[in-house]
C-alpha cells in the first residue's frame, strides 16, 4: 500500500472511534491525521476529500475532518474550489449537502469571486437552516446586506425565531449595520430566547463589537455603561 493510500485507509479506520465522546487521545489522533493529509499530500488531496465528503455527507465527524484540511490548505486549493462550487450550483442538484459545506468554507476563505454563484445557490435550497448557512456565507463575503430586512425579521417577528433565532443572529453579526446592535439587544430582552441560544445571541452582539470597535458605544447607549456587560460573552 502506498504512503498515499495508507493516510486515507487510516481516515476511514479512525472515523468508527469519533462515534464515541471524544477524549484527548483522540483528539491528537484527529489533529495528528489532518496534519498528515496536508504536510504529506498538500494540494494534491484535493480530489480524494472531495470524494470522500460526497460519500460521507452524513457523518459530521468525517464532514468537519474534511473541511478543516480543505481550510488548512487555503489558498493552495482556493481555484479548485472555486471551480467544483461552480460547477455544482450550475448542475442545479437541489439540497446538495457538501455543496453546503463547500459554500460554507467558501465564506471562511474570503472567495469573494464567488458571491454572484452563491447566491444564486440559494434558489437550490428548501429548508431555511441550510439558507442560513448561505447567507452567513454571503454575509462573509461582505454581501449580505440586501438580506438583512429579512434575516430582522427572522430574528425579531416570524415564527422561525424559536427554531433559527440564534443561527440567524450569528449571521447578522457578520453585516456591517449599526442598526443590528439594536437589533440584537431587542431579541435579548425579548424573553423568547433562553440558556445556550440567548448565550449565543450575546455572542453575536460580542462579535459585532469585536468587529466594529465602534459599535461600543452604540450598545452603550441603548442599555447603559452599568448594563453592558450582561449583553455580551
Amino acid at each position: 500500500m502506498s504512503g498515499d493510500e495508507k493516510i486515507f485507509d487510516d481516515f476511514g479506520k479512525d472515523n468508527e472511534g469519533y462515534n464515541q465522546e471524544r477524549n484527548e487521545v483522540q483528539e491528537r489522533e484527529r489533529e495528528e491525521l489532518i496534519r498528515r493529509i496536508v504536510e504529506e499530500k498538500g494540494e494534491n488531496a484535493y480530489d480524494e476529500i472531495i470524494s470522500l465528503l460526497e460519500k460521507e455527507d452524513d457523518d459530521p465527524e468525517v464532514r468537519e475532518i474534511v473541511t478543516e484540511v480543505l481550510y488548512r490548505l487555503g489558498d493552495r486549493i482556493a481555484s479548485k474550489l472555486e471551480k467544483t462550487i461552480k460547477e455544482k450550483i450550475k448542475s442545479g442538484i437541489k439540497n446538495d449537502v457538501p455543496l453546503l459545506y463547500l459554500i460554507d468554507l467558501a465564506g471562511d476563505l474570503g472567495l469573494r469571486r464567488l458571491v454572484t454563484d452563491i447566491t444564486k445557490a440559494l434558489e437550490l435550497y428548501d429548508l431555511e437552516e441550510a439558507q442560513l448557512v448561505i447567507y452567513e456565507a454571503l454575509a462573509k463575503l461582505g454581501a449580505g446586506e440586501q438580506f438583512y430586512p429579512l434575516l430582522r425579521y427572522m430574528l425579531l417577528e416570524g415564527e422561525e425565531r424559536f427554531m433559527f433565532g440564534a443561527q440567524v443572529a450569528m449571521v447578522l453579526s457578520y453585516l456591517d449595520i449599526p442598526e443590528i446592535i439594536s437589533d440584537l439587544v431587542q431579541a435579548i430582552d425579548s424573553g423568547d430566547f433562553k440558556g445556550e441560544e440567548l448565550e449565543t445571541i450575546k455572542q453575536a452582539l460580542s462579535n459585532m463589537i469585536n468587529l466594529h470597535p465602534s459599535y461600543k458605544e452604540i450598545l452603550i447607549t441603548l442599555v447603559g455603561e452599568d448594563n453592558f456587560e450582561k449583553y455580551v460573552r
